[in-house]
Order: structure tokens, then sequence, then C-alpha cells
């Protein structure tokens, strides 16, 4: 195996997962989206690229989809103050996704470092970068990784959070980008995973498993956690009764906890939810994203199952 480190560095902006302002703008990844092609899914070409948004597309707090990265469904975000949370398709290099990622949190004044390690079968990053003068932060993670039985995961995982809401100083060391490890060959085409056990490829091994409730579909494939720390992330569209729906991915965690009612938050055009079933090590949050008009989508994260 080859192990590579990164470390990247920066100075930046403004607010907090709990603050007033809102440096995410909620409609900004669906009024700029770009449009992917049947070239852009490269060996993904199961995956529905009407629910994908191409590089250049807006995430919020200045960050982009970078090249070789598609985003699933949308940008998500936090019920109040300006964060967000992401998963997107890693179609290209991941490595070379991760160093563009990081070079975004660079050029926003974040520093931090990241690293790489990587094999024939797998390959995965990390990093999390925090502007110490003001407290923006953005956790990332890249994931790839073939098995025969399991599945695919070729994802990136994102947590934004805005000035305000760090109070750890980044390391403030400036490297070169990550150096290139061994290709992870996808198949082509990308089987997409069993609606039964849409979660196989990511869940922890003994895990229950997890599924596509009624009224919803998988949107890419599942991913490494949209969050900081290990897990897992997915992002369905949403065709049903919209409440419904997340009621009953709510209940499918019960394993982990009592659900909690659902908790929401409008934002002009625009219907925030979320809910967190689960304290400790092992919980689930689901947050989606309800707009008057146009697709709904909703984000699972998962840590500890």
């Amino acid at each position: 195996m080859v192990l590579v480190v990164a470390v990247l560095l920066g100075a930046c902006s403004s607010g907090g997962d709990e603050a007033e302002s809102e440096t995410t703008d909620p409609a900004a990844s669906r009024t700029e989206r770009v449009e992917v092609t049947e070239a852009d899914l490269g060996p993904f070409t199961e995956v529905d690229r009407t629910d994908l948004a191409g590089p250049g597309t807006p995430l919020g707090g200045g960050l982009s989809v970078p090249e070789g990265a598609l985003l699933q469904g949308t940008a998500f975000p936090d019920l109040v103050g300006g964060g967000f949370r992401a998963l997107l398709l890693v179609t290209g290099d991941p490595v070379v996704v991760f160093d563009a990622v990081s070079g975004q949190a660079s050029g926003l004044g974040m520093q931090g470092s990241g690293g790489c390690l990587g094999g024939e079968t797998l390959v995965g990053c990390q990093a999390t970068f925090i502007d110490g003068s003001d407290g923006e932060s953005l956790a990332v993670t890249v994931t790839r990784r073939v098995d025969p039985v399991t599945g695919v995961v070729s994802g990136l995982g994102m947590l934004y959070r805005p000035p305000g809401s760090e109070d750890r100083p980044g390391d403030g060391v400036e490297s070169a980008p990550t150096a290139a490890l061994p290709e992870v060959v996808l198949p082509d085409p990308v089987p997409m995973p069993d609606p039964l056990d849409v979660a196989l490829a990511v869940r922890a091994p003994g895990s229950p498993k997890r599924t596509e409730e009624a009224g919803s579909e998988l949107v890419g494939l599942p991913g490494p956690c949209a969050c900081e720390g290990g897990g897992w992330s997915i992002v369905v569209s949403l065709d049903g009764v919209e409440r419904d729906v997340l009621h009953g991915y709510a209940r499918q965690f019960s394993d982990l906890g009592e659900p909690p009612d659902l908790e929401d938050r409008h934002r002009a055009d625009l219907t925030l939810v979320g809910v967190r079933v689960g304290e400790g090590a092992a919980t689930a949050e689901i947050r989606a994203y309800l707009p008057d008009e146009g697709r709904a989508y909703a984000i699972i994260t998962v840590r500890g199952s």
C-alpha cells in the first residue's frame, strides 16, 4: 500500500451552525446547476443523470463541485445557520478530486492537514480544514473501493460549517498536492446497489440491512459520511408523500433509538426538514430539501452502524 499526506493552507469568511447569517444560499445549487451529460457519467451509466449536477455547480460558502465529481441531488443546508452537507459521486481520479476540494478550502482561508491511503482495491482520503481566525471549517472524506461481494463505493462526503462554528485553529502548514496512488479499476458499467440492501457496500459488517423506502429512490451510489469522522451517506429522491417517506426512514433506524419528531424550517420557496435518531456512537441524521417547485431530496448520514 502507498501512504501520502497533503497539508494545505489558507484564511477567510463569517456565521455558525446556530448563527443568523446564512452564507449558504439554499437556492444556489437549484438555480445554477450544471447539466450532466452521458459522457460525464463514465462507467456510472446506470445512474440517472437528471438527479446529478456537474462540475462548477455552487454548493455554498464559496465552494463548488470539482472536476471529476458530480453532485448527488443537491447540497443540504442546515436548518439554522449557513452550513451544509453534500454527497458527490466521484467519476474521476479520487486523489485529484480530493486535491481540488482541498484547494478550494485553502482559497477560502481554511487550513489543515489531509491524507490519502491507497492500494489496488481501495483509495481513501480524509481531511478537516479550519480558518482559525473566524471558525469556518470543511470536513472532507473521499472513498473509492471495489468489492466483488458488497459492490462499488466512489464518493466524496463533505460537511461545511460557516464562520463562527469552530474554535480550533488550523495547522498553518503548506505542502504540495497529494501524490498519485494506484488506480482502483471500476467495473464498466458500475452496478447499482440492491434496493433491499442499499447500503451493503458502506454499512458496518453485521449491521441491519437498509432499504429504499417506498416513495424514494437512490441517487447515485452510497458514499462516505457527509460528516466529520467515519460513517456513510446516501441521497434519495422523494417521489411519494414526502413527510411519510421521511418518517419511514426514521423508523428504519429505530434500532439506534426512538425516532423523534421531524423538525422543519421554511426559507423562501424551500422547506428544510431534519431529524436525528440515536445518541452516542451510533446515530442516523436525515435531512430533506423540499422546494415548493421541483425535485425533493433527502440525505441520510450514519455513524457507527
